[in-house]
């Protein structure tokens, strides 16, 4: 099998105008009939051959790349072949969220459209591009929270990844082969996307968004009353009036009198993003150094952190019910419980990191338990050895993914912990497990468990992982308790069912 990160980039490989030629991919045919537009790389360069690339640093406003994880391969282990797996998928690229467009585009580009003097702008080589600017968003009714036209081919590329990742696995169904999505337009139209790109005929399910659906939902986060979306924006907002102070001193010496704000600033840094996947190019990037896009990457993470992360105590208890269903998934041989080997749903921004905080993954004090998580992430500066990263989490189509691998003549690392080496008895079917491992994948990088990864390519025992996942469950697995669901609530729920066969 290719390289999961190979087979991805493939998908980019059939490019449009802005394509930059990659000598590593120099002689990979391309997968037959899948075209994505190339989004032009955004590069930085510097002396001594420093680069850095813009797009891999704007946490939810970029175009799917390939996470670098740990640098393991994403190639299943030698012996191993993958035989199960359930996926949580991000939408594609959209063209701008409600919330960012009222907070920060709307304002900053309806200023910018009356400014009555926009000559004024050519003085400024870096803004000088301001002057003939216009709004890529052109109708906000048709447009907000909508998948961009390179957002569904992107979508339906994606498809042809998975399919080629996992060739066995499509044919290996009892009866229709499902795809579930969150019933946000953005979400169904990625699936349909998806589905097209998977050419066999596959049905979507569509799960409802309902605020009284508790766990039994792909947008749990929208079913728990105790969660709010402005979580971490105190946090997020001291580092913004740190950090933007001398941009917008310097924009303002630059053009007096369009009184530059915080606001305008970060819309600008928003509009990189959004520019890029909508007309797949932009001067915005190109208008602030690396280090200023580190410090903007930082303050998306602190608000994701206290939001989706470890700074918000009931993150896990909204992430578990999807890795319980998962782990049921990959425990199970197909029957007429779950009836197929791979399971892919599509959801929000939120809920990828949602599961890799319930796993226990990105967690800056993984191996210093003792450590106050809030402590590793500074509103004053910048934690730069943070394992907490969301530009590596959640891009658009950004995924979070759990094999189960089945392994010839494996056996644990001798190195391997008591979790390693917990019994197998949990799950959702006695099933036999000798050469069972599981491993996680975010956007195509293996991510290892740090309390269990002896197995085969740092994988996991699956024994070992359903024990490491009931200990999450003992922990964070009080759902309803958590988000305060009151008894008025009919049918309110721990658990996440709609992958059970009906």
């Amino acid at each position: 099998m290719l390289k999961y990160t190979t087979l991805l980039w493939i998908t980019y490989l059939i490019l449009f105008v802005y394509a930059i030629p990659n000598p590593r991919f120099q002689g990979v045919h391309a997968a037959a009939g899948v075209i994505v537009p190339h989004h032009k790389r955004q590069i930085i360069k510097g002396p001594g051959g420093y680069s850095f690339n813009v797009l891999e640093h704007l946490a939810g406003i970029a175009p799917y790349f390939d996470s670098p994880g740990v640098q393991l391969d994403p190639s299943p282990p030698i012996g191993c072949t993958a035989t199960m797996a359930a996926y949580m998928i991000r939408h594609s690229n959209i063209y701008a969220n409600d919330f960012d467009y009222e907070t920060y585009l709307s304002p900053f580009l309806s200023k910018l459209a009356n400014y009555s003097d926009k000559s004024v702008f050519s003085r400024s080589r870096d803004l000088a591009f301001l002057a003939n600017y216009s709004s890529p968003i052109t109708n906000e009714t048709a447009q907000l929270e909508r998948v961009t036209p390179s957002g569904l081919d992107a979508a339906t590329a994606f498809a042809a990844v998975i399919k080629q990742a996992y060739p066995n696995l499509f044919n290996s169904s009892l009866g229709e082969y499902k795809i579930w999505a969150a019933s946000a337009s953005r979400d169904v139209d990625t699936a349909n996307a998806f589905i097209k790109g998977l050419r066999n005929n596959a049905t979507l399910v569509t799960v409802n968004e309902g605020a009284n659906d508790s766990a039994d939902s792909l947008t749990p986060h929208e079913s728990c009353p105790a969660y709010h979306a402005s979580m971490g924006s105190v946090q997020s907002g001291a580092w913004q009036q740190k950090y933007t102070a001398p941009l917008i001193q310097r924009f303002n010496s630059a053009v007096p009198g369009f009184n530059f704000t915080l606001e305008d600033v970060y819309g600008m840094r928003q509009l990189c993003g959004y520019d890029t996947v909508i007309r797949n190019r932009t001067d915005f990037c190109n208008i602030f150094t690396a280090d200023e896009w580190l410090s903007f990457e930082y303050a998306n993470d602190l608000m994701y952190f206290y939001s989706l992360g470890y700074g918000n105590p009931i993150a896990p208890q909204l992430g578990l019910p999807w890795v319980r269903s998962a782990l049921d998934i990959l425990s199970a041989n197909t029957t007429s419980t779950f009836t197929q080997p791979l399971y892919l749903s599509f959801s929000h921004r939120e809920e990828p990191p949602l599961v890799l905080t319930a796993l226990g993954l990105f967690n800056n004090s993984a191996y210093y338990p003792a450590l106050d998580a809030n402590a590793t992430m500074p509103t004053d500066r910048i934690n730069h050895s943070r394992a907490w990263r969301t530009s590596e989490i959640l891009p658009f189509l950004g995924h979070v993914g759990i094999e189960r691998l089945q392994c010839a003549n494996a056996t644990l690392d001798s190195g391997a912990s008591s979790a390693d080496r917990a019994g197998t008895d949990a799950g959702a079917e006695d099933v036999g497990q000798d050469g069972a491992f599981v491993r996680v994948l975010v956007n195509g990088a293996p991510i290892p468990i740090p309390e269990c990864q002896a197995g085969p390519g740092e994988s996991c025992a699956l024994g070992a992982f359903a024990a490491y996942v009931q200990e999450r469950v003992a922990r964070y697995g009080n759902f309803i308790g958590a988000c305060g669901i009151n008894d008025i609530v009919a049918n309110r729920t721990d658990l996440l069912s709609i992958y059970n066969a009906q």
